[in-house]
This record gives C-alpha cells, sequence and structure tokens, in this order.
C-alpha cells in the first residue's frame, strides 16, 4: 500500500475557488436569464424578428431583451471575481422593462 500526501498552497486553493465560484456564477447567469426568457421564447422571438413579424414596442423590447443578455453575460465573470453574493439581484444587471413581458408572449 502507498500514500501520496499533496499539499495545496494558499494560491492554489484560492485559484480552486476562484474556479469553483466562476463555475456557479456562471450557471447562475444562465438560471436568470432562463427564468426570464426560455429557450423556445429565444428561438420563436428570434424567428418572429428575423420575418419582421414583430410590432415597433415588441422590437424595442425585443432589442432591450438581447442587450439584457449581452449585459449578464458579461457580468458573471465580475460577478463571480468579486465574491458578491448570487443570489442578490443586486449583482446582476436589472431585466428591462417590457422584455419579461414580451418573452411570456412567445
Amino acid at each position: 500500500m502507498t500514500f501520496a500526501m499533496t499539499i495545496t498552497t494558499a494560491a492554489e486553493k484560492a485559484e480552486q475557488d476562484l474556479a469553483l465560484s466562476m463555475g456557479e456564477a456562471k450557471a447562475e447567469c444562465r438560471r436568470r436569464i432562463l427564468a426570464v426568457v426560455n429557450e423556445t421564447a429565444q428561438i420563436n422571438l428570434a424567428a418572429a424578428a428575423a420575418a419582421d413579424q414583430l410590432t415597433p414596442e415588441q422590437h424595442s423590447a425585443y432589442v432591450a431583451g438581447l442587450t439584457w443578455i449581452m449585459q449578464m453575460r458579461l457580468a458573471w465573470p465580475a460577478v463571480a471575481a468579486s465574491g458578491a453574493d448570487l443570489a442578490d439581484d443586486a449583482n446582476w444587471p436589472a431585466v428591462p422593462a417590457g422584455a419579461a413581458e414580451l418573452a411570456g408572449d412567445f
């Protein structure tokens, strides 16, 4: 029988913790996006926009929603690195007015 002993340095532990936090933040970002606009609604909205089937008001809400999704995707690494509470809405970009309602229609 052999044993191996590995000592994890503080720097290695911090790196492991950051990697775990990054994964959790990315998953939380995805969960939050899908809670507002699920995959089916995203597909249907993209098709309606491509076919020019959205009213001007819907199109504005659609663009605002796409911008919010991009902001969310840009935000999660910083949220993870900061150690902020992932469950706190204040740490994430706010859902724009009309975006959730539009997604609910699709």
